[in-house]
């Protein structure tokens, strides 16, 4: 093969290099736009939250998923029946968040059995040997609190052992019931546990499709003025990444909006203002400068769409949609360079006496030349193989600096740069 054919092969893949950089940077800081959606949560008790001005004074949230949240406060900051403070435990939050739970707090050795002990000093709570089936003798109290066996007089049985009812030496009949809760119940808010609601905006009679962490959870239609309400309780609490997107009449389908969110557990979690952005396509992807090309697709019903058309100097326009949600542009192309453009598209909408917008569409693209219409090879596809490769690639380099009705995409009458270009936007690999 000829040195400099190779050359030049080397020099536009480093390009192609670049150029795909390049795109992934662009497309990136587009994904950041800011959307204006709002989460209320509702009956947060158990959300791992102690929220004062909801009158919690703890939370119990829900272990391991959700760390409970006592603030600063430990057994130690509170007292025992003496005014002492506790020694040692494990402080918790009550079910309903009124306040903390002490049942697992205590101090061993002040002769008052706490709940979780078994016994303190000489007070074993009415027990006695004989509670453990021995005759008689006398029950000692560990210095772990712990109720031993050890002098208890055995009582002779047939079969049996003595101490079968539950006593053992060096042992203890168990942690005595006390009937603390220990932790938050979710069963007390059965009818909101983890229940999530999200309402917001597609097109006019639209399936919204609902991901929870990149699976489809739910498919809703929205109304005729493009509102979609959804519910679900079958959303696991904690941090969650929600994506939604549509389809429009013409079978355009949106951008992926993609949210993330923590779901309260116990709560009630409302997710407003879910905006999913235009469909957005043009009637013709060679323009002749000059000519005008049509920017179309679907949106909220009677809401203003902003375009944005790149150029070496950015060209925003408008269009208002119709009370079916379709808007179109016709966009005179006579201030944009013999180039390749793209366009998208987002709306705006008055909320409570404030604009808010949605996130970006997609791009679309469209080349103007001074030759118009239809090309022979659309998108870049030399071969017809519905890819655009490495193949495509050797076919622009073999007719390069020629006029090849197909290798020339912006038919101006040379295989060249511009061309290359074109090819790489539509890179699929």
């Amino acid at each position: 093969m000829n040195k400099n054919i190779c050359l030049k092969k080397l020099k536009y893949f480093l390009l192609l290099v670049v150029f795909l950089m390049n795109s992934f940077f662009v497309h990136s800081v587009d994904s950041a736009e800011f959307l204006p959606t709002t989460v209320e949560v509702l009956v947060s008790c158990g959300d791992g939250i102690a929220e004062a001005v909801n009158g919690e004074a703890c939370d119990p949230g829900e272990p391991p998923a959700i760390p409970q949240d006592v603030g600063s406060s430990t057994c130690q900051s509170f007292n025992d029946v003496f005014g002492n403070p506790y020694q040692v435990g494990t402080l918790s939050c009550l079910a309903d968040c009124s306040d903390f739970n002490i049942g697992l707090c205590h101090t061993c050795g002040n002769n008052d059995k706490e709940p979780i002990e078994e016994c303190d000093g000489n007070d074993f709570n009415d027990k006695t040997c004989l509670t453990f089936g021995f005759d008689g003798g006398a029950l000692l109290c560990t210095t772990n609190c712990k109720i031993s066996t050890t002098n208890c007089e055995a009582r002779e049985h047939e079969g049996g052992t003595p101490g079968s009812g539950g006593g053992s030496h060096g042992g203890g009949s168990g942690t005595a019931s006390n009937g603390v809760t220990d932790g938050y119940d979710p069963g007390e808010y059965d009818e909101y546990q983890s229940k999530v609601v999200i309402n917001g905006k597609s097109y006019p009679y639209a399936d919204v499709h609902i991901l929870v962490d990149g699976k489809v959870i739910g498919i809703v239609k929205a109304d005729a003025r493009a509102n979609f309400y959804f519910e679900t309780t079958e959303v696991s609490p904690g941090v969650v990444g929600f994506g939604f997107w549509s389809e429009d009449k013409d079978s355009l389908k949106s951008t992926l909006l993609t949210l993330t969110f923590r779901v309260s557990s116990g709560a009630v979690t409302t997710i407003s203002g879910v905006y999913i952005a235009p469909s957005i396509d043009v009637d013709s992807q060679n323009i002749k400068q000059g000519d005008k090309v049509k920017i179309f697709g679907q949106t909220v019903p009677e809401t203003k769409v902003e375009i944005y058309i790149h150029s070496e100097e950015e060209h925003k326009v408008e269009a208002s949609s119709t009370p079916e949600g379709n808007w179109e542009l016709y966009f005179d192309t006579t201030p944009l360079e013999e180039d390749f453009h793209t366009a998208k598209s987002l709306f705006t909408v008055a909320s409570e006496g404030n604009v808010i917008k949605s996130g970006f569409s997609k791009s679309v693209s469209f080349y103007v030349g001074k030759v118009g219409g239809v090309h022979p090879c659309p998108e870049a596809d030399l071969n017809h193989d519905k890819r655009v490769n490495l193949t495509d690639f050797s076919m622009l380099l073999y007719n390069w600096g020629k006029d090849n009705i197909c290798a020339d995409q912006n038919q101006n009458g040379t295989v060249d740069l511009i061309d290359f270009s074109i090819m790489m936007y539509y890179w699929t690999g």
